[in-house]
């Protein structure tokens, strides 16, 4: 009897136990993320998809890019063999290559000349060291160690264009140049295709934008500047012809980068070699005369050239594909504190949160819809308050978020399993966001004052071609049209008319900058290692009256 009665007693408790287990096993097994909703207002496009129902933005924008090129076209080729293999991250460098059918061993072989940055050319060795005055010696060649004074004297180089545009050379230029002719000339030809394609390449099973690697970008952009000061130089030695040639291959190489790379930093540079192009263009147009055709000619081409970027709509497609792929990523149990990789997804990928992955798409394009909408705002000023707004409240929601964080409250939300789904997501979601969000400070301003660069070089060789043709400078800028030009541009920042100031035997024209500042044309600048115009950020082109238009000696390359 006490034996019955003692199970009587245990059966409720097992049943209870029992019943626990069960809300246990079901509240903490790791079960299949959510099945995602293909549509604009979670993966923002509709395809291709992943056989796990992730959306596949790495193809869609290979594709995309892809669209349209043919070996011919294609300017991917000639720069590989003027950068060489270090252009591209040894991770993808042969998959790269294999994609774009051209042979894996391309870059075997030490007798191929790749163009070298200012950085790396090689210096003279000094006496008493291997290799002196040996040419063919393969350690003559390598970068020499650099003294801590030589390092501290070697100038920037933007400052060599800074020397040029006040008529002296850099002792090293020329030697860089006649050492890069061979890539350069390439790197020119490069810029007369219409495409720049390299494929997107993920190493991970499933692709993943934050998987992509990108070309060394400092190689372009030195580049440019290699183009640009060898296009002063040409003028110098009365080679008018090739130095535009080199100039317009400047202003071509920042359209190819910024037209067909799909990653906002590529916008960055493509605007930075664009307005290389103009600074040099515009010393150019404003230091030596023109005869009439020959302006007319360099003014068509100039007149010919699209944007170079497109930076709100990198932003709004790129960046955004970027933020929904590492929530997709994040639900399906990789980790995105890193740089994902397939052994970092295979290793977390049993570890899954309980997320609402939808409701987490939808918030990342919610922030994105906020971000890029005071970018679209036609009127500088206005566009700038805007983002001011967008910018200030976003920096209270990343605080926000910092002190919703502690690693006590996360260590809870994971043990309350799915009891505690909701919350877990609210915190995941916001979290994402603020480590996913681009920073865009400054990045149309950026664009703009290219723009703004490109138009007042335009302007200098429209202006060099009047004076050519009437032996005069116009009065008013209004004289230019339509004769030269169809309209004459308004300031970008100030949204009034540029500042231009003729004289008889010369000209002041001017764009006030970002700072919306009057600064009487002048602009911040390094020079000899030491800040000149500090603060000033006007853009400008001038021809003074007593122009000094003498060669400064410089040797033939």
């Amino acid at each position: 009897m006490e034996g019955k009665r003692r199970k009587r007693r245990l059966w409720p408790w097992l049943v209870v136990i029992a019943v626990l287990g069960g809300l246990a096993a079901y509240n903490y097994w790791p079960g299949e993320p959510d099945k995602i909703i293909i549509s604009r207002e979670t993966t923002y496009i509709l395809g291709p998809v992943n056989p796990d129902g992730t959306v596949n933005y790495v193809k869609y924008l290979d594709d995309k890019y892809s669209q349209g090129v043919t070996a011919e076209n294609n300017a991917a080729p000639l720069l590989l063999r003027a950068f060489g293999p270090d252009m591209l991250p040894a991770e993808i460098r042969y998959e790269t290559l294999r994609r774009l059918n051209l042979p894996a061993d391309m870059f075997d072989g030490n007798d191929a000349k790749y163009f070298t940055k200012w950085k790396d050319r090689a210096r003279p060795a000094k006496p008493g060291t291997k290799g002196e005055g040996d040419a063919n010696d393969a350690s003559s060649s390598a970068p020499a160690a650099k003294d801590e004074d030589e390092s501290a004297n070697e100038p920037n180089i933007n400052e060599v264009l800074e020397m040029l545009q006040a008529g002296q050379v850099h002792p090293d230029l020329e030697a860089w140049l006649a050492s890069n002719a061979g890539p350069l000339e390439l790197i020119r030809q490069a810029t007369t295709k219409d495409r720049f394609y390299l494929p997107l390449v993920s190493n991970s099973t499933r692709p993943l934008m934050l998987d992509v690697m990108l070309p060394d970008l400092q190689r372009f952009h030195q580049s440019a500047v290699a183009l640009a000061a060898r296009a002063i130089l040409k003028m110098m030695r009365d080679d008018p012809a090739g130095a535009w040639d080199d100039v317009l291959a400047v202003h071509r190489m920042a359209r190819l980068l910024g037209k067909d790379t799909p990653i906002l930093v590529t916008c960055f540079v493509a605007s930075g070699i664009d307005e290389i192009a103009a600074r040099a263009g515009i010393i150019l147009a404003t230091r030596w005369p023109l005869v009439a055709v020959q302006a007319r000619e360099v003014l068509g081409k100039l007149n010919a050239l699209v944007p170079a970027t497109d930076i709100v709509r990198t932003i709004d497609e790129e960046d955004r594909f970027g933020g929904l792929d590492a929530v997709m990523a994040l639900s399906r149990g990789a980790d995105v504190h890193t740089l994902l990789s397939e052994a970092q997804f295979k290793r977390n990928e049993r570890n899954k949160l309980h997320l609402d992955t939808n409701r987490m798409l939808r918030d990342m394009n919610s922030w994105f819809d906020r971000l890029v909408k005071p970018l679209r705002l036609p009127r500088f000023q206005g566009r700038t308050e805007a983002q001011k707004a967008f910018d200030d409240e976003f920096k209270a929601f990343a605080v926000q978020t910092s002190n919703r964080m502690p690693p006590l409250r996360i260590g809870l939300l994971k043990f309350g399993g799915r009891l505690m789904r909701q919350a877990m997501t609210d915190v995941m979601s916001d979290w994402l966001v603020c480590n996913m969000m681009p920073s865009v400070a400054g990045a149309c301003n950026l664009e703009d004052e290219a723009k703004m660069g490109y138009e007042i070089e335009t302007l200098a060789v429209a202006l060099a071609c009047f004076h050519a043709e009437h032996g005069r400078w116009p009065g008013q800028l209004k004289e230019l049209c339509p004769s030269l030009l169809k309209q004459i541009p308004a300031d970008r920042f100030s949204e009034k008319p540029l500042i231009y100031r003729p004289g008889e035997k010369g000209y002041l024209l001017y764009s006030v900058g970002r700072k919306l500042r009057d600064d009487g044309g002048q602009r911040e600048r390094i020079v000899g290692g030491k800040v000149v115009n500090e603060g000033a950020d006007d853009i400008a082109a001038e021809v003074k009256p007593m122009e000094a238009t003498s060669k400064p000696a410089a040797s033939q390359p």
